[in-house]
């Protein structure tokens, strides 16, 4: 887990989405920023995002602090069982922490506007 308890998340734990009510009493939202070197995949119900590191590649993420120390072991521990790794990305000197997949699977639909909040509501492929 992230040491300061900020994480990057792109897919259900937007603002608006699934899980993110789930939670949303312990997400603190600080910004959305687009992250280079990213390219988001679909699984139907849930994106996830493979490193590339290619400027090109670009995806859409919120950045929260999650408040409450369960929360944080809670989502890490849904993250992990859904077969994401976690990792971390720096942005503008600041660690978050981010979960990915080490590679996107064969006949997966890219999100081609990096963007899952956008996705699901205009069925962007």
């Amino acid at each position: 887990m992230n040491q300061q308890s900020q994480y990057a998340f792109y897919g259900s734990l937007r603002r608006g989405m699934e899980n993110y009510r789930l939670y949303e009493k312990d997400l603190r939202y600080i910004r959305t920023v687009t992250l280079e070197g990213f390219k988001m995949f679909s699984l139907t119900d849930y994106p996830y995002v493979v490193r590339t590191g290619r400027s090109q590649d670009t995806i859409v993420v919120e950045l929260f602090r999650v408040s409450n120390p369960q929360t944080e072991q809670i989502i890490h521990e849904m993250e992990l069982d859904a077969d994401y790794i976690f990792s971390e990305v720096e942005i503008e000197g600041i660690k978050f922490g981010i979960y990915l997949f080490e590679a996107p699977y064969p006949g997966d639909p890219e999100v081609g506007s990096g963007d899952w909040s956008f996705f699901k509501g205009s069925g962007d492929f």
